[in-house]
């Protein structure tokens, strides 16, 4: 049939035509505006290439008045930015490559780099001056004042007085080092002018100079120290190389008030030991007592180098085993302190080598004296030490506390004015000086203040106590959850917090120097607070974070209490703003502020933008129980742009317990000492699940089985999980705890193990990091055995990746480092012996040069790499490459 040409024609003044065009051109506009909005929204996945994007936020200062806050930023390559922010965020400065800022004022913020460039910024007016070659700089405090020591075109160096407002400055040349003091307002300087060496005084109220001592002879002028209170200052006269055959170190002392000099003399002293010279170091360090009756330094023999090819002599006998012995020589080679009094003119040795360490009373009028070896040899890390008090005026001593129990190298005790306090038998104690009573403080509290859940094999370290309020004299202690104030007579204790009822931990945060602590020799000073503190208080749970202010007058005051991490609190001096940083896994960490009290908070900055260009993932808890019934969480990451119909492959990741990983934020990156990191491996379409892990003594190994797989059936029964294609991995113990893991189940398509542990015979007997047999590890630490190689023979078999691994199954990669003493890498060698004596799937990765973490940037993205195409072809089916 021949079809006519027809032509039709609309007419748009139908009014039903009309409704139906007005009806198609709101559909093509709505469609447009759609399809423009995907476009502008449509996240892109994350690939290597786009890591380098990414920084790390780090807050720093906020100004007095609560406008302004600094913060830096870091980068993988080292191109770090420091940046000043109003607190409206509409102005913002920057300073590429700057590592320090300061606020001087409100209005003025001064800064310096690697360059040595010193940056001076009028932040209302936009104005900047720049001081090249700085040295070392301070802001004199309360004022607009710079002292700044910075090189000469000559070379030489030169103290300015700077005033920022004005620009006004006083130069003093020749400068070779300075020290500040607040309170003094003054500056001690040394300068050199031909053959003549001078250290003298700069008042900075009325700008006039004293000399304080002076010298033709070949000596320097070092480690300038100040009391604290600024009343008087000390410092070390030393020889130069060449004079030191003819001239001794000295020490001055020069009281201010009175200005006037007292020096200490070696030669003039008959008991000053012949063969001993004056120090000031880490440990042995020059310092004033705070009433200037007296002064402390350091004294130590000449050193030695040990003659490495000497035959080494072990004896079983020795308190310490060689390496340590030869370094040691019986404390030989340990500097010592002394003291001297100035107005006596006389001088004592404190420590020696019977008592080679101390710590001094809170009015320095006594020491306590301890030796590390006393009970040595003994199996655990640290020994038990007797303690003694020493009068230093008389140099009687008296032994205080016997076994008291040793912490990594120091003592669980604290010093408050005439009071010693220690923890032992669970418990706080005082000893007081003056009537030589002991008291514990804690026993009728009802709570522990240690640890009884600890699944180590020793007693458990306590919680802590921060401080003390000298006024009243009142210590902090913590609980498991919460802050009491104890009186040091034991006459009240009051419980500050009420964490306890909703398991909500809180402790202190340090605001000033004050309350920090400080090094008091071989043990430190705890920080001091004022009875009128407002205390900082930060509060974790396990699903909350935040801060809360506590003061005598209003007791607690929350602040935040968010499902997130939040860190970094800063709050003003002037009102009641705050700021913090807050952070989930897919937030990355934000600066968020609240000018005052009852203003609204507000996000100030947010790092890293671009990655909310990109496909994230998730974090959630997850709760399980193991097969003792004990209920325990963990935290799974979900893979980026999830689809819930979709199954995906999961790596597992094990070392003890890492549920507090929930809300942290992670960087993706190539550079990672472990090797693995959580964002790379979501971003490529990962589940990853950290389950916590709790251990009986004696069988770590069958523990962190149990809880490791009963916590991934979990996850797999309740998730868009592929139970073919679960990795698993771990660093360390989790190393070991991987490898013992894939020799009792087949759970897991393939694993990866760095710096394992792997046979506990051998582990035991060994010397870790050089320096005390691993006994400790495993019969009081980490490893969890809780006896001797010779008292439980049978569970160091049991616990053993090398002993079971005929009954592995599972493709693993293993990875150390050549240099790592902390776990050897034969430890990985001999399981990959065995895999390789049975057969089985091991691939070893030996890193030159580096330890128990990788620090190589090339080894870093090496491992990284190494690892994740190791899973992307046992759980993807990716190709291996090569080198595998």
């Amino acid at each position: 049939m021949k079809k006519d040409n027809i032509k039709y024609s609309i007419n748009s003044h139908h009014p039903t035509i009309k409704k139906s065009r007005k009806r198609f051109i709101v559909l093509i506009t709505f469609l447009i505006s759609f399809i423009g909005f995907s476009q502008n929204n449509q996240k892109k996945d994350l690939t290597a290439a786009d890591y380098h994007l990414w920084s790390s936020l780090r807050m720093g200062k906020l100004s007095k008045n609560g406008k302004w806050v600094n913060f830096s930023l870091y980068y993988e390559n080292g191109n770090d930015t420091l940046f000043v922010k109003n607190s409206k965020g509409n102005k913002t400065y920057n300073f590429p490559g700057a590592s320090k800022g300061e606020f001087s004022g409100d209005n003025w913020f001064v800064t310096t780099n690697a360059k040595g460039e010193l940056k001076i910024t009028n932040l209302l007016t936009s104005k900047q001056e720049t001081v090249q070659e700085v040295l070392q700089y301070d802001l004199r405090a309360d004022t607009k004042d710079l002292i700044i020591l910075k090189k000469e075109s000559n070379g030489k160096k030169q103290l300015e007085l700077k005033n920022i407002a004005t620009n006004q400055s006083i130069v003093l040349s020749d400068v070779d080092l300075y020290s500040y003091n607040p309170k003094a307002d003054a500056v001690v300087y040394t300068t050199k002018s031909g053959n003549n060496t001078t250290i003298a005084l700069l008042n900075l109220r009325n700008k006039t100079t004293a000399v304080i001592a002076s010298t033709t002879e070949a000596c320097t002028y070092t480690d300038i120290v100040w009391q604290e209170s600024g009343k008087s200052i000390a410092f070390l006269k030393q020889p130069l190389d060449d004079a030191k055959k003819t001239i001794r170190t000295s020490v001055g002392y020069y009281i201010i008030a009175e200005g006037k000099l007292q020096t200490f003399n070696p030669a003039g002293q008959d008991n000053f030991p012949i063969d001993m010279e004056i120090i000031s170091s880490s440990f042995a360090n020059l310092s004033i007592a705070k009433d200037v009756s007296s002064i402390f330094f350091g004294l130590q023999k000449a050193v030695i180098p040990v003659d490495t090819s000497q035959v080494q002599t072990w004896n079983t006998q020795d308190k310490f085993i060689y390496p340590i012995k030869v370094y040691n020589e019986d404390w030989d080679r340990i500097p010592k302190v002394a003291v001297w009094w100035p107005n006596e003119n006389r001088f004592s040795r404190i420590t020696d080598n019977e008592f080679p360490n101390m710590m001094l009373s809170a009015d320095q009028e006594h020491a306590y004296l301890y030796n590390p070896q006393q009970y040595e040899p003994q199996a655990n890390f640290d020994a038990p030490l007797d303690i003694y008090i020493m009068d230093l005026t008389t140099g009687e001593r008296k032994l205080v506390s016997q076994n008291q129990t040793g912490s990594n190298g120091g003592v669980s005790v604290s010093i408050y004015d005439k009071q010693f306090v220690y923890f032992k038998e669970r418990h706080w104690w005082t000893y007081d000086i003056s009537s030589g009573l002991h008291r514990n403080l804690t026993k009728d509290l009802g709570v522990t203040f240690s640890d009884t859940e600890s699944d180590w094999p020793e007693e458990s370290a306590p919680f802590g106590n921060p401080g003390w309020v000298p006024q009243d004299q009142t210590l902090f202690i913590y609980d498991q959850y919460d802050i009491w104030s104890i009186a040091l007579d034991g006459s009240t204790a009051i419980r500050l917090t009420r964490g306890r009822e909703n398991k909500t931990t809180h402790r202190i945060v340090v605001q000033s120097t004050d309350q920090s602590k400080k090094m008091n020799y071989d043990g430190s000073y705890k920080g001091q607070f004022q009875p009128n503190d407002r205390l900082l208080i930060k509060t974790e749970a396990l699903e909350h974070t935040g801060y809360c202010f506590w003061s005598k007058k209003t007791g607690l005051e929350p602040l935040l209490n968010k499902k997130m991490k939040t860190s970094q609190f800063i709050g003003s001096e002037k009102n009641d703003g705050y700021i913090y940083v807050e952070e989930n896994f897919n937030t990355p960490p934000r600066i968020m502020i609240k000018e005052k009290r009852n203003s609204k908070e507000k996000v100030l900055f947010q790092s890293n933008p671009q990655h909310f260009k990109y496909n994230w993932g998730n974090s959630k808890l997850i709760a399980y129980t193991n097969s003792k019934g004990t209920v325990l969480n963990g935290v799974l990451f979900y893979p980026a742009n999830y689809h819930a119909d979709t199954k995906y492959p999961m790596v597992v990741y094990v070392y003890e317990k890492l549920s507090k990983e929930l809300y942290n934020y992670v960087n993706p990156s190539q550079n990672n000492p472990t090797g693995f990191n959580i964002a790379n491996f979501t971003s490529k379409g990962y589940f990853v699940f950290l389950p916590d892990i709790v251990y009986e003594i004696g069988s770590p190994g069958p523990s962190a089985t149990d809880c490791v797989v009963s916590a991934t059936k979990k996850v797999i029964a309740s998730e868009s999980i592929d139970s073919a294609r679960i990795g698993l991995v771990g660093h360390s113990y989790g190393g070991y705890e991987t490898d013992y893991i894939i020799t009792q189940t087949n759970m897991f398509a393939t694993a990866v193990a760095g710096a394992a542990i792997t046979d506990y015979v051998s582990g035991y007997l060994y010397v870790s990091d050089m320096q005390k047999p691993n006994f400790w590890h495993y019969e009081f630490g980490q490893l969890r055995i809780g006896k001797s190689l010779y008292e439980n023979y049978a569970a160091y078999l049991q616990n053993s990746p090398i002993y079971h691994a005929e009954k592995v199954n599972t493709p693993l990669l293993s990875w150390s480092g050549e240099q790592d003493y902390h776990v050897h890498y034969y430890q990985s060698i001999e399981f990959y012996l065995a895999l390789r004596r049975l057969g089985r799937t091991n691939t070893m990765l030996l890193y030159p040069d580096e330890g128990h973490v990788l620090m190589s940037p090339v080894h870093q993205q090496h491992l990284t790499l190494s690892i994740e195409q190791w899973f992307d072809h046992y759980l993807k089916g990716d190709k291996i490459p090569e080198p595998f």
